[in-house]
């Protein structure tokens, strides 16, 4: 089963190897008989029909933890003391600016019950990862983890309490 065209994960990486193919097509000249686009399905087409299960695996992994510390790094960014840290900002918008302080505390929190999780669970934390940052339905992790979905369920639900109960305040 492979990812559908309207999953957002999928078109992160989409759009991600796009760039990296034009990047590389211009390094190598354009003598190339493939455009950017042909390069991109070549490549996706390489890694998920005929791919070691592993390597795609793995592929959905790093992209799964590449965004978990994307969104971590950003709400370090927020929480920094040289742009305010905790204070109270005042302004138009000072619902959303209100809100955006204790996201990323709850952000960074997540990511400390999440490290919490893999040295406990390394299984439970990576359907975390791959479904909640990676948003691959739990079918699809199934596949890639090469556990029946019954147990990725069971994965799920076990990790969601555990991490309920570590952030619960």
């Amino acid at each position: 089963m492979s990812p559908s065209p309207h999953d957002p994960a999928f078109e992160a990486v989409y759009q991600k190897l796009h760039g990296l193919a034009r990047r590389e097509r211009r390094r190598l000249g354009a003598q190339s008989t493939l455009n950017t686009t042909a390069l991109v399905h070549e490549v996706y087409l390489d890694l998920c029909k005929g791919a070691d299960p592993q390597a795609v695996r793995n592929f959905y992994a790093y992209a799964a933890r590449a965004m978990r510390n994307l969104l971590i790094d950003a709400a370090r960014q927020r929480m920094a003391a040289k742009r305010g840290g905790q204070l109270h900002h005042t302004g138009l918008d000072a619902l959303d600016e209100a809100g955006a302080g204790r996201d990323a505390a709850q952000a960074l929190e997540l990511d400390a019950a999440l490290r919490e999780l893999a040295a406990a669970d390394p299984r439970c934390a990576e359907v975390v990862e791959l479904h909640y940052f990676a948003g691959l339905p739990l079918e699809r992790i199934a596949e890639l983890l090469q556990v029946s979905l019954r147990t990725i369920n069971r994965d799920w639900q076990f990790a969601r309490a555990w991490l309920r109960e570590r952030l619960a305040p």
